[in-house]
């Protein structure tokens, strides 16, 4: 039995950064731009500071989505669940700039708020389906 104690390696290296700026913008030939991407497939290197397009095209969505996640990262677990959509609505544009709908405003039996609270904790589905029970049934 050893009389002496020998300190292990350390378990985690740190790995060396290549920006995503640095990546986008370097101008070396096509050999050393291949062993880039080797490093970073072989975990040699990693990414760091992706800009948000290379993060997007990574992720295979579009800037915006990743733009409005970033906005919207409180949210995630409603969103990643389906309960909110992960870019909202844009508001109803008509000719005389009044953002409700004229059915709504005119009637006055439910303010748009308390409607617009209401289809999302029913489901969008579920009240057309109703919808169309109504119309069916005329």
């Amino acid at each position: 039995m050893a009389n002496y104690y020998q300190l292990r390696e350390p378990v985690a290296m740190p790995v060396p950064i290549l920006s995503g700026h640095y990546l986008a913008r370097n101008r070396e030939s096509h050999d050393v731009r291949a062993f880039f991407g080797a490093e970073l497939h072989l975990g040699i290197k990693s990414p760091g500071k992706l800009t948000r397009l290379q993060a997007a095209f990574l992720a295979r969505v579009s800037p915006t989505y990743v733009w409005w996640a970033e906005k919207r990262m409180d949210q995630r677990a409603a969103i990643e669940a389906g309960a909110i959509p992960l870019v909202p609505a844009s508001p109803i544009s008509k000719a005389n700039g009044n953002g409700t709908i004229a059915s709504m405003s005119t009637t006055g039996q439910m303010p748009d708020p308390a409607l617009i609270d209401f289809v999302r904790s029913v489901g969008v589905t579920r009240v057309l389906e109703a919808a169309c029970t109504v119309e069916a049934a005329k």
